[in-house]
């Protein structure tokens, strides 16, 4: 009988221990699928906020790893305009509030007439007055508003005069103010979290992407030395530093995660091979090599590791569905099913199997054929 014929009619044999193991490892592969999943995916919406902006640098204020904790002045976007190759400067403050009990929307206080705004589709008028409001088509939804509706932010009523579409869900679900607006409903006068730089060689031809890459490290060098209580990074860095810290935390968990797995594919293992001494034993008698016997513990573990991986995707996506419309998070993550995490996923779930499965191919031709048929 062929290997994989064998380790199926195991599997299929012992129905209700393979299904409650599946399960085990399947919910535990999916805690490891939504959390990484709804990081990645945070990280990647807001990559798409600042790329559909057309910022090529960000300036923070200096080792700020949250960029809601960052407060710099306004005033140094005015030198900042003087440095080489910067061709636009947009100042920004952002600020989360709660319109309505535990309902985040992540508010924008933007200059108006900067670049913050030419990729905006808006319907009905960009901001006029200190007391007009954007809202993104998601807020508008959420907060069932339209245009010439009133909101009421910290006491104090906007009109909505446009409802913008944006190519970043983030923005969609977000509220444009003007910039002195919400430094005012902030209270923080003269103070912004940011400032979006563009550059003169964003779309030059006679640029290749090593020199930009080199002008723009130049650039960053250059701000860095004159203004050295501030911090300058591309935009994939900006995005990725504070993300670091979410990761390890997320691997840190998944490690726990993993463990928990292999203990129970362990478990399970070792307790079929027990079960299974005489029929390996017997196989070791006909002639059946020992690593042929390895092979088919490692190719059961494995199993159990894919179709355990595959239920976790599924859970895992499931999950993150249903968290997405939680409103302390609707409108900030976009869902995205990506087939290279998914296959990841499934990867490490079958690696997890395989090392689980060590130890009870060990323990399999560890078994004496001589003392198997000597008991019987």
């Amino acid at each position: 009988m062929y290997l994989f014929g064998i380790v199926i009619k195991n599997l299929w044999c012992q129905k209700i221990r393979t299904l409650l193991t599946v399960c085990g490892i399947g919910v535990s592969i999916a805690a490891f699928v939504s959390l990484r999943g709804l990081t990645d995916n945070l990280e990647k919406s807001l990559q798409t906020t600042y790329r559909s902006r057309g910022s090529d640098l960000v300036v923070m204020e200096k080792s700020t790893l949250d960029i809601f904790a960052s407060s710099i002045d306004q005033n140094n976007a005015v030198a900042l305009k003087t440095i080489p190759h910067v061709r636009d400067i947009s100042p920004a403050l952002i600020y989360f509030y709660a319109i309505k009990f535990k309902e985040y929307f992540m508010l924008f206080g933007w200059e108006p007439g900067t670049y913050l705004f030419e990729d905006l589709k808006i319907r009905g008028e960009s901001l006029r007055t200190d007391h007009d409001a954007l809202l993104g088509v998601s807020a508008a939804r959420r907060l069932n508003k339209t245009v010439g509706d009133k909101i009421n932010i910290r006491g104090e009523d906007f009109r909505i005069c446009g409802i913008f579409q944006s190519l970043s869900l983030i923005e969609d679900g977000g509220i444009i103010l003007p910039l002195a607006t919400l430094q005012k409903v902030k209270k923080t006068p003269g103070k912004v979290t940011a400032i979006n730089l563009r550059l003169d060689i964003r779309d030059s031809v006679k640029v290749d992407d090593a020199q930009r890459r080199a002008i723009s490290q130049r650039i960053q060098d250059a701000i860095n030395q004159k203004f050295p209580d501030l911090e300058v990074k591309d935009v994939q860095n900006f995005i990725s530093t504070p993300f670091t810290v979410v990761f390890s935390f997320t691997w840190a968990i998944s490690a726990v995660v993993f463990l928990i797995v292999i203990m129970g594919i362990v478990n399970t293992m070792t307790t079929a091979v027990l079960e299974r001494t005489k029929e390996i034993g017997i196989l070791l008698a006909i002639g059946w090599r020992k690593s042929r016997i390895a092979w088919m513990v490692l190719l059961e573990a494995a199993i159990y590791g894919l179709l355990g991986g595959i239920l976790g995707v599924l859970l895992g996506y499931g999950m993150m569905k249903v968290l997405l419309t939680f409103p302390a998070i609707e409108g900030f993550i976009e869902m995205r099913y990506e087939v290279i995490f998914i296959l990841k996923s499934l990867g490490l779930s079958v690696l997890v199997g395989c090392l689980a499965g060590i130890y009870p191919a060990i323990k399999a031709i560890s078994i004496q054929p001589i003392e198997v048929l000597r008991n019987e």
